[in-house]
């Protein structure tokens, strides 16, 4: 048991007052089910004591817990309450407290399969000593062996406080048997707690000395990691300088050859460019000069002729073409369903005309016909 100073006051850990709260003043006469009420805080406490041993898989605890249980049950009332009567009131509720607790953090432990070391998987890295068997399962966190004290301390006060009935009889009795599930459950609660004292005590010494080796580690690695360090810096300025020259001269024969592909390809594209300007110039020039007979031959007939559009190709004209402008007239009019009258007559008669070598006339009658499509 031990105390903190705190300035001038002394504090007592709160386990250590419900320790003390478990032996009170002799009880009175109106407390006749109090045995009772011992009775079933007993069987809570060693159930919870016995899952817990199965989950840590203890199968011995967990044996002598059934076995305490069996003992306890097996003592009479009478004999019972007499040895309530003995101890100065005795209440388990404290280690039953304690004990679902237990029974809580060892089931979430066991679920998520926790407990033993953490292992560092970084290759090469020392390990931890390994946790002895009997630790493995073993809960060692601070909040379990708090409530692991807490039960520990209640129960052997309370069967502290048994020792004098448990050397006299009564009853006919042998006191003593009446304190074996006093024994057991004291027993249990002082082996759990030891043991989490125990295995936390292992790991921090295992963990503390694998640090210490992965220290050492990292210095030899450290070591060696700064002589690698200065043998590659020495090779790389040599293998850099060697290929900045080697590229420098890759560099100077792509310049010139991208030179000679530069002015080739300027030349191509300049070559494209002109030709693409005089095809477009070309055709700007077409549909000028298509305008220019299309406005010729919707004139009235008695109007003048130009001179160039009523001679053939043959000898410098564009009578050919006046040809073609009003065949096309004539379809693309005939196409959207409109009338063209009487102009694909006209047209046969031109073509005669023009076949015969009157050119003037052919011409005349190309107007009419480019005329007569378009009414």
């Amino acid at each position: 048991m031990y105390v903190r100073q705190i300035g001038p006051r002394t504090v007592l850990p709160w386990a250590v007052v419900l320790l003390c709260l478990s032996v009170a003043p002799r009880a009175t006469a109106q407390e006749t089910g109090a045995p009772k009420a011992l009775r079933a805080q007993y069987d809570a406490l060693m159930a919870d004591f016995e899952r817990v041993a199965e989950l840590r898989g203890d199968t011995a605890t967990s044996t002598k817990a059934r076995r305490g249980r069996e003992a306890m049950n097996a003592i009479p009332d009478a004999q019972l309450a007499e040895l309530y009567r003995g101890i100065q009131r005795p209440d388990l509720s404290a280690a039953v407290m304690a004990s679902r607790v237990m029974v809580k953090q060892t089931s979430t432990q066991a679920e998520a399969k926790a407990g033993g070391l953490v292992q560092t998987l970084s290759a090469g890295w020392p390990e931890p000593v390994p946790e002895p068997g009997g630790c493995a399962g073993v809960d060692i966190s601070a909040e379990t062996r708090y409530v692991q004290l807490i039960a520990k301390e209640t129960t052997t006060a309370i069967l502290a406080a048994a020792a004098f009935v448990c050397t006299e009889s009564f009853l006919g009795t042998n006191g003593a048997a009446a304190c074996i599930p006093l024994a057991i459950a004291a027993d249990i609660a002082t082996g759990f707690f030891d043991t989490s004292t125990f295995c936390a005590a292992e790991v921090t010494v295992n963990q503390i000395d694998a640090n210490f080796r992965r220290l050492d580690h990292l210095h030899d690695d450290l070591g060696n990691g700064v002589t690698t360090i200065v043998d590659n810096q020495t090779a790389n300025t040599a293998s850099i300088i060697a290929d900045a020259n080697a590229n420098t001269e890759t560099i100077n024969v792509n310049n010139d050859t991208n030179t000679t592909t530069i002015v080739v390809n300027d030349n191509t594209n300049t070559a494209a460019i002109l030709t693409n300007a005089t095809a477009n110039q070309n055709e700007l020039r077409d549909l000028i000069l298509r305008s220019q007979i299309e406005a010729d031959l919707a004139m009235v007939d008695a109007s003048a002729v130009v001179a160039i559009y009523a001679l053939p190709k043959a000898q410098g004209g564009y009578l050919d073409l006046v040809r073609t402008i009003v065949a096309e007239s004539i379809a693309k009019v005939a196409a959207t369903g409109a009338s063209v009258g009487n102009a694909p007559a006209i047209l046969r008669d031109a073509d005669a005309a023009k076949a015969g070598g009157d050119f003037l006339g052919a011409y005349a009658m190309f107007r009419r016909a480019y005329k007569a499509a378009g009414k």
